[in-house]
C-alpha cells in the first residue's frame, strides 16, 4: 500500500507541469481555507465583529478598511516584485507576514474596551494584505505558468478551493453553533484565526518549492526604475491602449455592480432571512459543492467559446442574486432559510466561472512590459471598488430606512445595475464572435 502511494506521488511530479500544478493545487488549498474564514468577505470575520459588539456601519466598514489597505500597498508591492530575481520572492514574504499577523488578529478580544479598535487594525493587517496577495498573484500565476497551461492549471488550482471553501466553513459555522455564548463562540474563531496563521506559514514554504519565476539580469534591466515620469508613462501607454481600456471600462462597472452588496448580503441572511451560523456554513458548502463539481464544464466552455462567453454565464447568475433574496424574503418566516439555501445552490453555481475568465481576461488584455505594475494598478482600482461600494452599499440602505423595505429597494437597484452589466458583456461576447477572437 505505501509502495503504491510513493508511485502515486512520484506521477505527481513526473513532470515539471504536474509538479507545478501540484503546487498551485496545494497553494490554493492553503489559501482558500484562509480566505473561507479570515478574509474581509469571509464568514469568521464578519462573525467575529458581530460577535465582538459591532454595528451595521461596522460590518460595512469591514470591506472599506481592508480593501483601502490593499490599495495603498498594491503599488509598491508591484513595483517590488518587478523588480525581484525570482517571482515568488513577493508572494513567499506575504504568507510569512500573514503567518504573524493572523496571530495577532485572534487575540483581539483579549484588548477589553479597545477590541473594536484593534479588530480593525488587525483587520487591515490580515484580510487587508490577503487581498493585496491575491491580487498580486494574478501576475505571479501569469509568470510562472505558460500561456497554453493556464486554463488547466487554474481549473486544477479552482478544484482544491472550492473543496476547502466547502468543508472550513462547515467547520466553522458548526463548532460555533454548538458554543453556548458568545465567549465561546469568540474562543472557536480565535482557535480558527490561529490555525490560519500556521497555514499561512505553510503555504510560504509552498511557493517557496515552486520552479521558475527566475529573471535574468536582462529582463532586470529592462523594468524602468519607479519615478513619477516613468508611472505617467505607464499610465500614458495604457490610456492610449484601445484594447486594455475597452477591458478596464468594462470590467469596472462590472465590479462595481458587484460589490455593491457585499455587506448587505451578509445583513439580509443574518437579519432578515434568519439565518445562523449553522446556516450560513451550510450555504457556503453547498454553493461550494454546486461550483466544484461544475467548474469542468466551464474549464471546457473556455476552450470551445472562449472567456468572453463563458463569462456571460457568472454575470447572470449575479443577477439572478437580488432575485435569490427577494424570494427568500417573499416566503413565509419559518421557510425562508430552506428556500434560500435550495435556490442558492442552483443560482450561484456558474459563479465558479468568474475568477476563472476574469485572470485570462486581464492577463490577455495587458501588454507584456511592467506586468506586475500594470495588474498592480488594475487592481488598486478594483479593490478600491470593494473598499467602497459594499459602504456605500449600507449607506444607501440606510437612507432608503434600514428596513425590509429598504432592503427591497436595495436590491432592485442591484438588478438593474448587474443587469446593464449582462448586456455589455453580452455584446462584447458577440463582438468577439464575430471578430473570431476565440
Amino acid at each position: 500500500m505505501l509502495q503504491r502511494l510513493k508511485l502515486s506521488v512520484s506521477r505527481l511530479f513526473h513532470t515539471e507541469h504536474s509538479r507545478m500544478m501540484l503546487l498551485f493545487g496545494v497553494e490554493g488549498f492553503l489559501f482558500q481555507f484562509v480566505s473561507s474564514i479570515g478574509a474581509a468577505n469571509g464568514l469568521g470575520t464578519n462573525l467575529y465583529a458581530t460577535n465582538l459588539g459591532a454595528t451595521d456601519s461596522q460590518i460595512g466598514m469591514i470591506q472599506l478598511v481592508a480593501n483601502l489597505t490593499a490599495v495603498a500597498l498594491l503599488l509598491p508591492v508591484g513595483l517590488l516584485s518587478d523588480r525581484m530575481k525570482n517571482a515568488r520572492i513577493v508572494p513567499c514574504a506575504l504568507m510569512l507576514f500573514l503567518g504573524v499577523m493572523y496571530c495577532f488578529f485572534g487575540t483581539v478580544p483579549e484588548m477589553g474596551a479597545h477590541r473594536m479598535t484593534f479588530f480593525f487594525i488587525f483587520l487591515a493587517l490580515t484580510a487587508g494584505v490577503l487581498s493585496a496577495y491575491g491580487s498580486i498573484w494574478q501576475a505571479f500565476f501569469g509568470d510562472m505558468t505558460p500561456l497554453e497551461h493556464r486554463n488547466r492549471v487554474y481549473a486544477f488550482r479552482s478544484r482544491f478551493a472550492y473543496l476547502v471553501a466547502m468543508l472550513a466553513p462547515v467547520l466553522c459555522g458548526t463548532a460555533m453553533t454548538a458554543a453556548p455564548d458568545t465567549d465561546s463562540k469568540l474562543i472557536v474563531l480565535r482557535i480558527f484565526f490561529y490555525l490560519c496563521g500556521a497555514l499561512n506559514l505553510c503555504n510560504a514554504f509552498v511557493i517557496f518549492r515552486m520552479r521558475g519565476g527566475h529573471r535574468t539580469p536582462e529582463m532586470l534591466a529592462r523594468v524602468p526604475r519607479f519615478s513619477p515620469a516613468a508611472l505617467g508613462h505607464v499610465l500614458s501607454d495604457l490610456v492610449h491602449n484601445r484594447r486594455f481600456m475597452a477591458y478596464f471600462g468594462c470590467v469596472m462597472f462590472f465590479y462595481m455592480g458587484w460589490h455593491l452588496d457585499w455587506s448587505m448580503w451578509y445583513i439580509g441572511q443574518v437579519q432578515y432571512v434568519g439565518m445562523s451560523e449553522a446556516d450560513l456554513s451550510i450555504y457556503t458548502a453547498l454553493v461550494n459543492l454546486s461550483q466544484l463539481l461544475a467548474i469542468g464544464f466551464f474549464v471546457r466552455m473556455n476552450e470551445k467559446k472562449g472567456v468572453q462567453f463563458t463569462f456571460i454565464f457568472p454575470i447572470l447568475s449575479l443577477v439572478l442574486c437580488p432575485v435569490l433574496m427577494l424570494t427568500s424574503l417573499a416566503a413565509p418566516e419559518g421557510a425562508r432559510v430552506g428556500v434560500f439555501l435550495v435556490l442558492a445552490t442552483f443560482i450561484c453555481l456558474p459563479q465558479c466561472a468568474c475568477n476563472l475568465c476574469l485572470v485570462q481576461m486581464l492577463l490577455d488584455a495587458i501588454p507584456e512590459g511592467n506586468r506586475s505594475l500594470i495588474v498592480s494598478l488594475h487592481c488598486m482600482f478594483v479593490t478600491l471598488s470593494n473598499a467602497l461600494m459594499p459602504f456605500l452599499g449600507v449607506q444607501l440602505y440606510n437612507l432608503l430606512g434600514a428596513d425590509l423595505g429598504a432592503l427591497v429597494a436595495f436590491n432592485l437597484v442591484v438588478l438593474l445595475t448587474r443587469g446593464a452589466a449582462l448586456g455589455i458583456y453580452v455584446f462584447r461576447a458577440w463582438k468577439f464572435r464575430r471578430a473570431g477572437a476565440v
